[in-house]
């Protein structure tokens, strides 16, 4: 099992994009199971989990700006609140979560050396979620970031309907916040 290197487009390539105040993100709400199985080498949706790219650039002349993980996330448009199941992202630095993905668990000794696969899948698939996550970046002028967060929603009840994500982008120098709101309609395939 290898990993695959997360190459993104410029935040204008995607459907889904905002300029605001010098800064653009786009994001890509990954549903085809085909394309999360290529990237992540596991189908995700399968495990309660829908990756959605985000890639912010800063085309200031001059300014830096910070794009924080903790506020980027998931709102329900029916209640405009965060609750447990609309903004969990991936708890990628636990083994627990790469194990939990792959199902792995050792019965007997004739198991073992699918065990150690399994366990070694288990490896690659938590490196791999890591690799590609989102996390908090100070970009300058010219500077992009890009990565995953990840939607969480139980296994049996897959989320359908009208949803947000929203991203607040701050200024270094002033502070002021930037929020840029996407709406994402959820109808994943079955």
């Amino acid at each position: 099992m290898s990993v695959t290197p997360l190459t993104t487009g410029s935040a204008v390539s995607y459907t889904q994009h905002e300029q605001k105040d010098g800064v653009v993100v786009g994001i890509n709400p990954m549903t085809n199971k085909g394309e999360i199985k290529d990237m992540f080498k596991v189908i995700l949706l399968d495990e309660g989990l829908l990756p959605i790219l985000v890639v912010a650039e800063n085309q200031s002349a001059s300014a830096s700006v910070i794009i924080a993980k903790d506020r980027v996330f998931v709102l329900n448009e029916a209640t405009k609140t965060t609750n447990s199941s609309q903004r969990k992202e991936v708890a990628s630095g636990t083994a627990g979560t790469a194990v939990g993905i792959t199902g792995a668990a050792l019965g007997s000794t004739p198991l073992l050396l699918a065990g150690l696969k399994m366990a070694s899948d288990a490896t690659v698939i938590q490196y791999n979620l890591a690799d590609k996550e989102f996390y908090s970046r100070t970009l300058g002028p010219g500077e992009k970031a890009q990565g995953f967060v990840y939607f969480q929603f139980p296994k049996e009840s897959p989320p359908s309907g009208n949803y947000h994500l929203v991203a607040e982008v701050k200024n270094s120098a002033t502070g002021k916040a930037t929020t840029f709101d996407f709406p994402v309609n959820l109808t994943l395939p079955k």
